[in-house]
């Protein structure tokens, strides 16, 4: 990197910093809560902020990597947005917003009782160890080669920078600059495309591309097995943005800094465009650096340097863009990692230290013990972080999927849970307590039944036979259209199963042994549910059955 670029850097990341902090301080907040939720935010801010604590550096350095390895298989998310996002406006959000709750999983004890709600806590808490750790791990690995510094030092700034904006400012500065960075990110990407589009050949890219067989869309088998199928990434990625979106604390913390549902639902559907924008790009520049690399495909550390790397090649002499890219990737990894400290002050708060203080007949906590607790938090879920950030590095594996399989394992049984609570009112505590239970079990057997027995995608051939006469054709060689198999019992195939289908290997499963359970148990079958922890499809299907019967 040129002098240029670190003052392109620097200056900006100060700059959206200190727009973050200021934005938040615009108003006073009136008590802890607001600290923890945020109030009176635009509903952009509000969709970028949602936006980009999934985007992050993950998918901007995963995406375009994905598809340069295994094909653009993924731009199927597109109908997947289409489908899942409306069900979390319509469906999901209007029970937990009208509650207010300031934890997703305090519905958790109202619905059913206390012991959902503190394994929902506890998973979660799991769940943003885990997802820190390769959020952290994405950016540095690519900083560290942007700005040639050793990766611990990249991964140290980085935690410490998204807990200084979250413990100086609140769940408003990590919103204000969550939608801040998105703006850069976007732009960057934008610039991406573009400059390539000017400086390279494009009808070489497509001609490399349709002849890497990167174009490969039509893949409908219905084997569950295979890694990237219509309907592994339609079905399975509706069950991982559902549990994202509509039963993940990240989220919903940020809905309910909206003023009304209507705007809070808006907030919801205006990430189908963002998001789709956002999945276009990368998929562009992912067949962009396949066709320019089609030849000769760089050797790298890792997968994930892929879109660096592109950057530095291809790019480096124009005057301060390297600056502006590394400023993407810190943007992209910071408000990720901002969101997950922000959401899990109201969590440990709320869901762990609360209830404790009630066990044990303590004094609950006062508005000046929470702020510090929240100050003080972050700090340590960075700390620890950093520690497991490190770990990633040993792991072979696209962060991407990484990441999806994190969401997928924690994320199923919670949303499961979420929907016998909120659609399935026949289903009382202790049969969602045995359903919940099970489907943890379910889920994460399967995960750790996949890694155990190394299950790894079959990437699209590759030409590293550089400056030489070697031809390769792809469409005539038929490993890459096939399933490989583990050895033994044949039950083992279903270690296979696609990462994709993660979370719904526990929404299936909990719905199943929750409501066997409570044809068995039916003790408690008779108790009446408030109607406010129901969907309000439930209240329209029900009030339409009246009318029906009137009539």
């Amino acid at each position: 990197m040129q002098p240029l670029d670190f003052v392109v850097l620097v200056t900006t990341m100060v700059a959206v910093s200190a727009y973050g902090i200021l934005k938040s301080r615009s108003k006073v907040e009136n008590n802890a809560k607001d600290f923890v939720v945020g109030s009176d935010m635009s509903a952009w801010s509000v969709a970028l902020s949602v936006c980009s604590g999934f985007i992050s550096s993950i998918s901007l350095l995963g995406f375009p990597s994905e598809v340069f390895y295994n094909g653009p298989m993924i731009i199927w998310y597109a109908i997947m947005y289409v489908i899942a996002f409306p069900i979390v406006a319509y469906v999901f959000l209007p029970v937990t917003y009208n509650l207010r709750l300031t934890s997703a999983y305090e519905y958790f004890e109202l619905r059913f009782n206390r012991t959902c709600r503190s394994i929902a806590a506890g998973l979660f808490c799991t769940e943003i160890l885990l997802y820190n750790a390769v959020a952290l791990y994405a950016p540095s690995v690519a900083i560290s080669a942007l700005l040639d510094v050793h990766i611990l030092i990249s991964i140290l700034l980085t935690a410490a920078l998204a807990a200084t904006y979250i413990s100086a400012g609140g769940a408003k500065a990590g919103i204000h600059t969550s939608a801040a960075q998105m703006v850069l990110i976007v732009t960057s990407m934008t610039l991406i495309v573009a400059i390539s589009m000017w400086k390279e050949d494009t009808n070489k890219i497509v001609d490399n591309v349709i002849d890497g067989n990167r174009a490969r869309l039509m893949e409908f088998r219905p084997d569950p097995r295979i890694r990237h199928s219509a309907y592994s990434l339609v079905f399975g990625g509706t069950g991982t943005i559902l549990a994202l979106f509509a039963a993940n604390q990240m989220s919903l913390q940020k809905y309910m800094s909206m003023p009304t549902l209507k705007m809070a639902q808006k907030v919801v559907l205006l990430n189908i465009p963002c998001n789709f924008f956002i999945l276009f790009v990368y998929v562009i520049i992912g067949l962009i650096i396949f066709g320019v690399y089609h030849d000769c495909v760089p050797v790298l550390n890792s997968k994930n340097e892929l879109l660096p790397y592109y950057v530095l090649d291809r790019m480096s002499d124009i005057p301060g863009f390297t600056g502006m890219f590394a400023v993407a990737i810190y943007s992209a990894g910071i408000s990720t990692l901002s969101s997950t400290f922000s959401s899990g002050n109201a969590v440990v708060i709320e869901d762990i230290i609360v209830p404790l203080l009630e066990i044990f007949n303590m004094p609950n906590l006062n508005d000046k013990t929470r702020k510090l607790i929240m100050r003080i938090f972050p700090i340590a879920l960075a700390i620890f972080a950093i520690g497991l950030a490190l770990v990633c590095s040993i792991l072979d594996s696209l962060v991407l999927q990484l990441a999806f399989s994190i969401f997928g394992v924690v994320g199923g049984p919670v949303l499961g849970l979420f929907i016998l609570g909120v659609l399935v009112p026949y289903v009382k505590e202790r049969a969602a307590t045995i359903a919940f239970i099970i489907s943890i079990i379910a889920s994460f057997g399967t995960a750790i039944g996949a890694f155990y027995n190394k299950v790894t995608p079959i990437a699209l051939h590759l030409n590293t036979y550089c400056n030489t006469s070697f031809s390769y054709s792809i469409a005539n060689n038929s490993m890459y259209n096939t399933v490989t198999e583990i050895d033994g019992w044949w039950g083992l195939q279903y270690l296979r199963i696609s990462y994709q289908y993660y979370s719904l290997v526990g929404v299936i499963t909990s719905l199943l042994v929750g409501i066997t359970a409570q044809a068995v148990l039916k003790s408690d079958s008779e108790l009446k549910v408030d109607s406010r922890l129901l969907s309000p499809i439930l209240h329209t299907s029900n009030a339409n059955n009246r009318e029906n019967v009137s009539s």
